[in-house]
């Protein structure tokens, strides 16, 4: 049976699966499934919906399903909730909100790893294998693809994307969609792509090729963006590149480059760091 401590609350219609560990001052309210292995160790308060899958485990203090911080929401409302996968693991103060959409819930996929205070905004969809480092901020109906990696204090703005293998840095902000396998290194400024994060997902030397030489073309070409798009859509037929042209395809919000304001300020700051 279900390992519930004394001093924890349940109300609603709760599922728990046998080896589910509720530990002290945990609060769950609403329509909630949670399965397998999974722990609350403690102060985790849960507000249906939600399905959680197996083996997660939840330190102190985080919260899920909570009303979206959005003025525009009523907090009553319950909508499609949130949805979480298998093998998570949520540190200290993690925060995940519901949806405002009554199709897609909140999700988040397996194997992930949110560290302390790291924060999923209402909508936000993350995929599997990531790591969000400290405060991480995602806000909301962003996409996280699988596998990317924020430093902390990292943060995303709403409606981005962020491709799989990616990499922000910390104290940096993403406001445009970033490419899979990019590395955010400033504010709006991809300064590198993920080399050893390529060849640890088990990409082939000919896959790691045609990443640099996108790389090359959407980041380090002078010429305009348009052109810089229409010579990506000449690699089409390799499996890399079409995901590349999918991506791009796909932006709302414009790619993130190296390229206008954000890169000239950063140019002057990195001189002006010189010169004394």
């Amino acid at each position: 049976m279900s390992k519930i401590h004394p001093t924890a609350i349940l109300s609603g219609t709760i599922d728990l699966a046998d080896d589910v560990e509720i530990g002290p001052y945990c609060v769950l309210s609403g329509e909630i499934r949670i399965g397998a292995g999974s722990v609350l160790i403690a102060n985790v308060h849960v507000h249906g919906p939600m399905i959680m899958g197996s083996a997660n485990v939840c330190y102190p203090g985080v919260t899920l399903g909570f009303a979206p911080q959005d003025r525009s929401f009523a907090p009553t409302k319950l909508g499609s909730g949130v949805v979480i996968g298998d093998h998570n693991t949520l540190r200290e103060h993690v925060t995940i909100h519901r949806a405002t959409r009554d199709d897609r819930p909140t999700r988040v996929g397996n194997r992930n790893y949110l560290m302390a205070c790291s924060h999923l905004a209402h909508d936000v969809q993350v995929g599997d294998d990531c790591t969000l480092a400290n405060t991480t901020n995602v806000a909301g109906h962003a996409e996280i693809g699988d596998r990317v990696i924020t430093g902390g204090g990292a943060g995303i703005h709403q409606f981005s994307r962020i491709g799989r293998g990616a990499m922000i840095g910390g104290l940096t902000g993403a406001g445009r969609d970033v490419c899979p396998f990019f590395t955010l290194t400033a504010t709006n400024y991809v300064g590198g792509y993920n080399r050893i994060g390529l060849k640890r997902g088990g990409a082939s030397s000919d896959d790691i090729d045609m990443v640099r030489t996108i790389y090359g073309i959407l980041i380090r070409a002078k010429e305009p963006f348009s052109q810089r798009r229409a010579q990506l859509e000449t690699l089409a037929g390799h499996p890399v590149a079409d995901e590349y042209i999918a991506f791009v395809r796909a932006s709302k919000r414009g790619i993130t480059t190296r390229h206008g304001r954000v890169a000239s300020a950063r140019s002057f700051g990195a001189t002006m760091a010189e010169a004394e």
